[in-house]
């Protein structure tokens, strides 16, 4: 079974290798947001005439603006962890879908295939996996 010159799998192949290239460019996008919002804080200007001292001594943030980076980390890439879900559940049905496909009789389907959607099945999730992970300045 020919699809415009090529074996069928091979295109799904290329779908699935774009698939997982957005994943792990999303993957990238939202490492660099918490990198730079880590890094650059909240760009807010401390002074002292701000800064109200408690009965112990020690100062209180509240009222200067300032917030933990991972609260402003989280804010900025929130937007794009359910794009990250729906792609690797887009990459798991496609995987389920083409593996369905090479079992049927008179497909002729590599053997090494099935390893290759394993492949794409659990590197998905392990970038799935990673870009939930926890910020380590979480409280």
């Amino acid at each position: 079974m020919e699809l415009w010159s090529y074996p069928w799998w091979t295109l799904s192949l290329y779908s699935l290798t774009a698939l997982f290239m957005l994943l792990f460019g999303l993957f990238l996008a939202r490492c660099r947001v918490l990198r730079r919002v880590l890094l650059h804080g909240s760009d807010a200007v401390l002074t002292s005439a701000c800064i109200d001292l408690t009965p112990l001594g020690c100062m209180s943030l509240e009222g200067t603006g300032l917030s933990s980076p991972s609260k402003a980390a989280r804010h900025r890439g929130e937007g794009l962890s359910p794009w990250v879900t729906r792609i690797f559940i887009a990459i798991v049905l496609q995987c389920a879908a083409i593996y369905l496909i090479s079992a049927y009789p008179g497909t002729e389907s590599p053997f090494w295939l099935g390893i290759v959607l394993q492949g794409f099945t659990y590197g998905s999730a392990a970038v799935c996996y990673a870009s939930w992970g926890r910020d380590p300045y979480e409280d």
